[in-house]
């Protein structure tokens, strides 16, 4: 089995590690910001799927203790990387610590780098992935604690929250995974009427009329698994016909918003128009009070 690291809002954790245990996941261990987790590749293919409360699920490569910059280079150097993505691809380093007492991330960005593309140089003939900071096809995290650095592979690509619905936004707009955190722990169910009146770009919105309707979060989107070597096509392709199979037709929901701004309620109407599911939704122009 892989092992995971499942990010999410803070305060969420519980919720999260509950729904990772629900689609097959073994080992599960809260941590600060997400939930660690074992499983085979179909598990990590459901959790992306299916998650409403995931921010990314990051498959864990490498861990180890370092002193300096070049104990993380030997560790990115060590880590079979040619087995998990072509050198023909592209790929993105990210870096995130806590409490590290090395002074430049950016240094250890580029020593994270520097240690992939020479692993690939010597593996490949050569030849190395080029850099692509705006849409790589493979990501790279590195996160550091004050005495351990542990190398993950981004699976989920854009963050989970993007459920690719939602394109018109109003100022302060809320990820659409915090939303779905929020109706989980109010206890609001499918069948209950649901009341937004500051509804904005109807984020609550689209996040209540999915759950009525079974929809599956990522059903209409790709991921970063996909690209990778390891990717199994067929079980994707069962696995997402699974999700489409399920959903309910389209009905009104007992799902009302209103807002005092008209613009808004023009945003929240072209987003669930857009999603397919503005006759699940009362939407109007309204005050609060």
């Amino acid at each position: 089995m892989n092992s995971y690291f499942a990010s999410c809002p803070r305060g969420l954790e519980a919720l999260l590690a509950e729904d990772i245990a629900g689609f097959g996941g073994q080992h599960v261990k809260i941590v600060g910001g997400g939930v660690m987790f074992a499983g085979e590749w179909p598990v990590c293919y459901a959790i992306n799927l299916h998650s409403r409360l995931a921010t990314r699920v990051l498959w864990r490569i490498a861990a180890r203790g370092y002193v300096k910059e070049d104990d993380i280079y030997r560790l990115a150097l060590d880590a079979d990387w040619p087995s998990m993505f072509a050198a023909t691809q592209t790929l993105r380093v990210d870096v995130t610590a806590i409490k590290s007492p090395l002074k430049s991330l950016d240094f250890v960005t580029l020593r994270v780098k520097d240690g992939i593309c020479d692993r690939f140089r010597r593996d490949c003939n050569d030849v190395r992935p080029s850099i692509d900071t705006r849409e790589p096809d493979v990501r790279v995290q590195a996160f550091l604690t004050e005495r351990d650095c542990t190398l993950y592979v981004d699976t989920s690509g854009d963050p989970l929250w993007q459920r690719g619905l939602r394109q018109k936004t109003v100022e302060a707009p809320l990820k659409e995974n915090l939303a779905a955190g929020i109706l989980r722990l109010t206890g609001w169910q499918p069948g209950t009427p649901l009341f937004d009146p500051m509804c904005g770009s109807g984020t609550f919105l689209l996040e209540a009329a999915q759950i009525a309707h079974n929809m599956a979060p990522g059903a209409r989107r790709s991921f970063a698994f996909e690209r990778l070597r390891s990717f199994d096509a067929g079980i994707w392709r069962k696995l997402r016909e699974a999700a489409l199979a399920a959903e309910n037709p389209v009905a009104w929901a007992q799902i009302f918003g209103a807002d005092i701004a008209p613009q808004a309620v023009r945003a929240a109407t072209a987003n669930l128009d857009r999603a397919g599911l503005l006759e699940a939704v009362d939407l109007i122009q309204s005050d609060i009070a």
